[in-house]
């Protein structure tokens, strides 16, 4: 089966080409509009992350009058993220200038094939039927003046639904379902987290005396006021913490946060950075494990032998944006820094509290943490009767 990926209006535009392994892009402006798009690859399927921009809900639209089935697939954990679309909250963050001066000369430069995609969705709205073409008028309107989640709230329309819904786990469907208003009725599969399969199963081994951060984009998203100067802050700080109790730090970095101030760090001895394959290595023998709030906290919230604490203190004040591990009793919040020192000091008594609550959390968010959650994607995707 081959794969088709569709996000971008020009190669240019792509960041990752991660996805050659297993299939190819195309692009809107190489289309007319969504029916002949459509109608020229054939596919059996189509699945969304999501379903917020002008061509995706054309896309989507298309599918239903073509009567292509459609699928939403789920991404990460979801909790409160309401919080991330408060501007308030989470301004945008400030856009170097020589970063804006880059941006604007590809929009330059790729002027063509933007005013192609734009003639994508007004030829798709043209093909629609009455009432489609009625409800991408109005998504588009609504849209343009309001984030994607209010967008969500004002329009109920059921042709801003996927047809079917694959979710991790029955937990985080249903916080899908209270921030996207989706109709309780909707067909939804579950299947796990794909991405942990390779962790399912871990069990202790040697256990060092470390620490794992999993750390998260906060300022260079602009999430909860964070900036680089508090970020540097906190690094410091932690790493004094961790220190005075011998601990060893691991720090597994997201992929789109500046990593300079844990590099530093290291040059000095003080901590070692790690990807996805040491992240798996050293999994067994990890005890304690903090991090901000992650997808990637979710295994280790299973694991049976590690402790996990929750930082839920920002600049924009105390928000316990851990709430779904901190209220199945898997993690502990802290809320400054001089707490980690009495979490050190007795971390086993923490320990026997989080175990008992493990199992139910992996079943509840994790719903099954078999190693088998991509065979079950993989089954719906190729399944002629799902």
């Amino acid at each position: 089966m081959l794969f088709r990926f569709l996000h971008f209006s020009t190669e240019a535009e792509e960041k990752n080409k991660d996805y050659r392994w297993y299939g190819e892009a195309i692009y809107w402006k190489d289309y007319s509009n969504a029916y002949e798009m459509l109608q020229k690859i054939k596919p059996t399927k189509v699945v969304f992350l999501f379903i917020d921009t002008f061509y995706q809900a054309a896309v989507n639209v298309a599918c239903k009058e073509l009567s292509i089935p459609t699928y939403h697939l789920e991404h990460g954990l979801l909790a409160d993220y309401a919080i991330a679309f408060d501007s308030n909250l989470c301004p945008p963050p400030a856009t170097p200038f020589m970063q804006r001066a880059k941006e604007e000369l590809l929009k330059v430069g790729e002027l063509y094939a933007r005013v192609k995609s734009r003639l994508f969705l007004n030829n798709t709205i043209k093909c629609s039927s009455h009432e489609n073409a009625e409800f991408l008028r109005q998504f588009i309107r609504t849209r343009r003046k309001n984030n994607s989640l209010t967008t969500f709230r004002k329009l109920k329309s059921p042709k801003r639904f996927a047809e079917n819904y694959i979710s991790f786990s029955p937990k985080i469907f249903k916080v899908h379902q209270d921030h996207e208003a989706l109709p309780s009725n909707k067909r939804v599969y579950f299947i796990g987290v794909p991405y942990f399969d390779q962790l399912a199963g871990t069990k202790s081994t040697k256990i060092e005396r470390a620490i794992l951060l999993i750390d998260q984009p906060l300022a260079e998203q602009g999430l909860l006021q964070w900036v680089s100067d508090g970020k540097v802050s906190f690094v410091e700080t932690f790493l004094k913490v961790c220190s005075h109790h011998n601990y060893r730090i691991y720090v597994k970095p997201h992929p789109k946060q500046d990593i300079k101030p844990w590099q530093n760090a290291e040059r000095e001895g003080l901590c070692v950075i790690i990807d996805a394959l040491e992240l798996k290595r050293l999994a067994p023998t990890i005890p304690i494990v903090l991090g901000f709030y992650s997808t990637l906290l979710m295994p280790f919230a299973s694991f049976e032998h590690t402790t996990l604490v929750t930082y839920e203190n920002h600049p924009a004040g105390k928000y316990l944006v851990s709430k779904p591990f901190v209220e199945a009793g898997v993690a502990h919040p802290i809320y400054n820094l001089e707490e980690l020192h009495e979490v050190l000091q007795d971390v086993e008594t923490l320990h026997q509290k989080q175990l008992p609550n493990k199992a139910k959390f992996t079943e509840e968010w994790m719903y099954k943490f078999d190693g088998k959650a991509g065979e079950r994607l993989r089954n719906i995707l190729l399944s002629d009767d799902l």
